[in-house]
C-alpha cells in the first residue's frame, strides 16, 4: 500500500476487516450447509464461478464488465449460507492470484469486494427463507418477485458503492461523477447477468442439465456487445478522422478548405433566414521578418500564439479558420457591418498585445483586418472574400495594425427583407 492516502489505505483495511468478519461468522455455519446432494452443486457452481471471473463483455472499447453476477446471484438463491460465500471467495482467490502484476492490495480487494457483494445477499435470502418466502419455490414464483428484484439491487447496490469508494478516494473525484463516467454504461449489461443468474436458478430447480441452455444467450450477448463496441469504436475513429482533416494542425483552427465549407453554410443559412453574415480577413503584417530574424520553429511559436488571440476575443457564435499562411479568418454569422467592426477591432488589439519572448528579444505582431458582409458587400462566397481580402489590402496599405470595411459600393441584393 505504498503511496496511498491514510484515508485510502484505512478504507481497503475496512474492506478487508469486513470480509474477514463476514466470513468468520458463517464459517460455523459451513458442516451443516454441505448435505450430500448439495456438494456436487457447489462443485458446479465454483467452478462457473472462476470461469465468469475470466470472461468480460466488451461494453465499449474502454469497459468491460464480467459476467460474474449471474453466477452468483444463482448460488444465492439456490444454496444457504455460507456456501454462496465461500465459492465465491475461492472463485475470486484462484483468479486473482495468478494476476502478479496486479498489486497485492487490489487483488485482495477483488477478492473482498465480491466477497461481500455475495455473503451479505446470501443471509438477506437466509432470512427470507425463515419467514417462508423462498424465492424460486414452485406456485410462490410471482409473490417472491419483489425480494428477487430486492436481492439483484442489494448486490449491484453492494458491488458498486464499494469499488466507488475505492475509485474516489483514490482519484479525489465524487463517486456520483465516477458512476456517471465510467459504470453508468455497464447498468443495463450487469443487471442483465443478474437476470440471467435468476433464470439459471430456476432451471437448475428443474434439472440442472436445463443449465446449459443458458450458454447459447450468454454467447449471442457477448458476441452482440463485442460487435456494438467494435461499431461504436469505428464510430469514433471516423469521427476524430473527421476533426482531423477539418483542422489546422498548428493552430488547431479550421483549416483552409473545412473553413470554406463552413462558409458555404453560414451563407446558406443566412439567406434562408433573411440575415446578414459578415467575414473577417486577418493579414498579419510583416510576419515573413519573423521567420526570416528567429527561425521558422519562433514563426510557428507566434503562429499558435496569435491563434489563440484570436479565438479569445471573438463570440462564441463565430467561426475562425486559419485562410493560410500568415492569414486567417473568421466567420461572424447574423452579423452586420457596425457590429462585425467592433468584433474585428476587439480582435486586431488582441493580436497587438501578444508579445512573443524570442531569444532574448520581446517581438509584438500586429495585423491588418479587413471586413465584408453578404449582402452589402457580396452575393456570393467568392465575392465576399474578395472584398475582405481587399479590405485587408487597403488596412496594410493605409499603415497596417487597424481594420477596414470593404468598399460600400451599393449591390443588388442577393435576397431581400420583407
Amino acid at each position: 500500500m505504498t503511496g496511498l492516502s491514510p484515508t485510502l489505505r484505512g478504507y481497503l483495511w475496512t474492506i478487508y476487516a469486513a470480509c474477514a468478519t463476514l466470513a468468520l461468522a458463517q464459517a460455523p455455519l459451513l458442516p451443516g450447509a454441505l448435505a450430500p446432494g448439495v456438494c456436487g452443486g457447489v462443485v458446479v457452481f465454483g467452478g462457473l464461478a472462476y470461469l465468469a471471473e475470466r470472461t468480460t463483455l466488451q461494453i465499449t472499447q474502454a469497459v468491460n464488465q464480467t459476467v460474474t453476477g449471474a453466477v452468483h446471484i444463482a448460488a444465492i438463491l439456490l444454496f444457504p449460507p455460507p456456501l454462496p460465500l465461500a465459492l465465491t471467495l475461492l472463485a475470486t482467490l484462484a483468479a486473482e492470484l495468478p494476476q502478479t502484476q496486479r498489486p497485492l492490495h487490489k487483488r485482495a480487494f477483488n477478492i473482498c469486494l465480491a466477497g461481500l457483494s455475495v455473503g451479505i445477499p446470501s443471509l438477506a435470502v437466509a432470512r427470507l427463507r425463515g419467514t417462508g418466502l423462498t424465492p424460486l419455490r414452485p406456485g410462490h414464483v410471482t409473490a417472491a418477485l419483489p425480494a428477487l428484484v430486492g436481492v439483484i439491487l442489494l448486490y449491484y447496490a453492494l458491488n458498486s458503492a464499494l469499488l466507488l469508494g475505492v475509485l474516489s478516494l483514490g482519484t479525489g473525484r465524487p463517486p456520483w461523477r465516477i458512476w456517471l463516467t465510467a459504470h453508468r454504461p455497464t447498468v443495463l449489461p450487469e443487471l442483465a447477468t443478474c437476470a440471467v443468474g435468476i433464470l439459471g436458478a430456476a432451471l437448475w430447480r428443474v434439472d440442472p442439465t436445463l443449465l446449459g441452455l443458458l450458454a447459447l444467450p450468454l454467447v449471442a450477448l457477448h458476441a452482440a456487445l463485442r460487435t456494438a463496441a467494435r461499431a461504436l469504436a469505428a464510430e469514433e475513429r471516423a469521427a476524430r478522422a473527421l476533426v482531423q482533416a477539418s483542422v489546422d494542425g498548428l493552430t488547431g483552427l479550421l483549416n483552409h478548405r473545412a473553413f470554406h465549407d463552413r462558409l458555404d453554410e453560414e451563407i446558406a443559412r443566412a439567406a434562408r433566414g433573411d440575415r446578414p453574415v459578415a467575414l473577417v480577413m486577418v493579414d498579419l503584417d510583416d510576419f515573413r521578418a519573423i521567420n526570416n530574424t528567429h527561425g521558422h520553429q519562433a514563426g510557428d511559436a507566434a503562429l499558435v500564439a496569435i491563434a489563440a488571440a484570436i479565438r479569445a476575443s471573438i463570440r462564441t457564435a463565430d467561426v475562425p479558420g486559419r485562410y493560410g499562411g500568415d492569414e486567417f479568418a473568421v466567420i461572424l454569422p447574423d452579423t452586420d457591418l457596425d457590429e462585425a467592426l467592433v468584433v474585428a477591432e476587439r480582435t486586431c488589439a488582441a493580436v497587438a498585445a501578444v508579445a512573443l519572448a524570442v531569444q532574448g528579444d520581446t517581438t509584438r505582431p500586429s495585423a491588418s483586418l479587413g471586413v465584408a458582409v453578404l449582402p452589402r458587400h457580396a452575393r456570393t462566397r467568392a465575392e465576399l472574400i474578395r472584398a475582405a481580402d481587399g479590405a485587408a489590402y487597403a488596412a496594410k496599405s493605409a499603415g497596417k495594425n487597424h481594420a477596414r470595411p470593404a468598399d460600400d459600393t451599393p449591390l443588388v441584393p442577393l435576397y431581400r427583407r420583407a
